[in-house]
Parts: C-alpha cells; structure tokens; sequence
C-alpha cells in the first residue's frame, strides 16, 4: 500500500530511510530506475548489499541519514517506514531540502496527528507550521500495531507530504519566521505578546502594535493563531525588531 501510494514511476530517484531487511525496497526495486538505502545499522546494511549484489539500480548507504547529504543534481521521492525515535528530525531535513517531490512515511500517529493539526488542536504545533508552510499533508491510513513483531504499543499512519509549487515563505525569510513561530509556542499558557516579548527582546509596545498589524490579538495563544496569521505576523515582528531594537 505504501508502494502503491508513492506512485512511484520508472524516472524517479527514490530515498529510503531506514530499509531494514529491504521488505519494502523488494516492493519498489522493480518499479525505480534508481534507489538509494540509508541503512545506519552496519549488520543490516551488510545484508541488504549481499542481497542486492548486482542490482545497479540499488545503492546501499551505510550512514546515519541525519548526516548524509543526499544528492542535489535529481528530483527526489522519499519513501520510508521511519524510526520512530528520529521521526521528526527526518522529516524535518527532508523538508529543507530543495529538490524533494514527495514524500510517502510511516510515522508513529501521534506525530501524524501534529503533522496535520489545524488550530485550536491540542495537536497543533510547530511541527504542524514548519510541514504545512512547505508541503500539503494527506493521511492514507493507519496501520494497527498487530502487523508488527514484536507488537509495539502504538498505532502508526501513513502520510503523504507533497512539497507544495510555492511555500508559503520566502526561503531568505525562513530563520526568521520559524524563530517567531518557536517563541509563540515555547510559553504555550502564555499569551501571543509575553511568549513573544519574552524570546525575541522587542519592545513590548511596538511589538503589542505590530501583531494588532497582522490582524491578530496580542492577547491570543499561539494555538489560535492561523498559518496565514503567523506569515502576517513575522512580517510584522520583523519591521517591529528594526524599530524597536
């Protein structure tokens, strides 16, 4: 199903994350001109070159994929059952790549929840803002902890990001606007203009100007905030942290 999901055709550079014994890189090895495994265990990934010997469309990588730089020059597609304990550092480098498409992962569902929580979620999160500013997300199903062995004691979903044609925001004003994000959440109980003023050190006054700017109360949480409303926002902060120092 996560094959069949990917879509995989015969042009398509793809990225596994985590291959394991290659149950799913057997699925795709017939389908892609060119797969490139990321294996950090050196036993698995001494396994999977013997398995794969002389199949020139396989190139195993015995690395951990957080340090490995993948190719630049080709479109990539990720396809993965991630671990789950790196989950959201995975996503999170595939997303700052620039010459990703898509990306079909099994991730464990409570981070699938918050990869497409919308505001006023108990889910929604930075994670929520930094994957959807970037891409669309799809859930395509869950998968119960009984096809697994040994049996975890969670559930999993498979999601689909799609790298969207223009993000929301600017690759030049992206430091920027995820540091505004992180502080409005960082003091979640606080409201918008404390979590704000304490983090970024800008005037609270003009900074109380610049968020009512951005057509949003200074004394909301940042759960209530909108991705749109943070776009606004950061813009505003910006011209704010200039004025006020």
């Amino acid at each position: 199903k996560i094959v069949k999901h990917s879509e995989i055709s015969a042009l398509d550079t793809i990225i596994e994350v985590g291959p394991g014994r290659g149950i799913l890189t057997d699925e795709m090895m017939d389908i892609s001109k060119k797969i490139i495994a990321v294996e950090i265990d050196k036993k698995l990934a001494v396994a999977l070159c013997e398995k794969y010997e002389g199949r020139k469309n396989i190139t195993i990588i015995n690395e951990d994929f957080l340090k490995y730089n993948p190719p630049l020059k080709r479109k990539l597609k990720f396809v993965a059952n991630l671990p789950y304990c790196i989950s959201t550092a995975v996503i999170s480098k595939i997303l700052s790549l620039s010459n990703w498409d898509t990306a079909v992962l099994m991730v464990q569902k409570e981070v699938a929840n918050r990869l497409r929580a919308q505001p006023n979620s108990p889910d929604y999160s930075v994670l929520s803002i930094v994957c959807q500013v970037r891409c669309s997300v799809e859930k395509l199903f869950n998968v119960p902890n009984t096809c697994f062995n040994p049996v975890p004691e969670v559930t999993s979903t498979v999601v689909k990001l799609s790298r969207l044609k223009k993000p929301l925001i600017k690759k030049s004003n992206e430091k920027f606007f995820f540091n505004v994000v992180r502080s409005a959440f960082l003091h979640r109980r606080k409201t918008l203009l404390n979590s704000l003023s304490m983090e970024l050190k800008i005037d609270k006054k003009v900074l109380e100007e610049q968020i009512s700017l951005a057509g949003i109360s200074p004394l909301c949480r940042a759960e209530t905030v909108p991705i749109n409303g943070f776009v606004k926002l950061a813009e505003k902060v910006a011209i704010g942290r200039s004025v006020g120092g």
